[in-house]
């Protein structure tokens, strides 16, 4: 019964740890003045070597996600959104799923750059890293999920430290917001 225990417990703390090993993190390192809702453009310089399949996979993502207001390259009336890789490395299928964190971890690293249409200079720059050290998760589910990072940082433009819920709503009746206490 104790050894059942013992191994439940080690499961459950394996678990645990191995979760915590994945995601997407970044840091705002001027933040966005950009108009929320701008119409915008983007580019991807890759001199940190994501593969063509990699950079297929980001681009589709961001552009469903910027699908209401992406234009045309080089619209002069829109801002201009420039994603730089500056890391990429992702551990082969077998590697992941035989040996995990013994193969390495994969990681993808960017600084994304908000610029103004007219004159160029930056309104915001985000640094986001993905990372999955684990045997769990895709090479596919990493990439949505660093896309999903830089679209949220561009789209919410000045309204990143806006109030969130609805202004015509009272605030007494609204929900909760994520740290709020009702």
């Amino acid at each position: 019964m104790k050894r059942a225990l013992s191994l439940v417990g080690l499961a459950v703390l394996l678990c645990t740890l191995l979760t915590g090993c994945i995601g997407t993190s970044s840091s705002i390192a001027r933040p966005n003045s950009a108009e929320p809702g701008s119409r915008l453009w983007y580019t991807i310089e890759n001199p940190g070597g994501m593969t063509p399949q990699g950079l297929q996979v980001l681009r589709a993502r961001l552009d469903e996600r910027f699908a209401g207001v992406l234009v045309p390259e080089n619209s002069q009336e829109a801002v201009r959104v420039k994603i730089t890789v500056t890391r990429y490395y992702m551990r082969p299928g077998a590697a992941r799923a035989l040996v995990g964190i013994m193969a390495g971890k994969d990681r993808v690293l960017s600084t994304v750059q908000v610029l103004d249409p007219v004159t160029g200079e930056e309104l915001g720059r985000l640094n986001v890293e993905s990372g999955n050290a684990t045997a769990v998760g895709s090479a596919g589910g990493l990439l949505r999920g660093h896309a999903d990072e830089i679209a949220d940082f561009v789209l919410a433009g000045g309204a990143l430290d806006a109030p969130k819920g609805d202004p015509t709503m009272p605030a007494a009746e609204q929900a909760p917001q994520p740290g709020q206490m009702k």
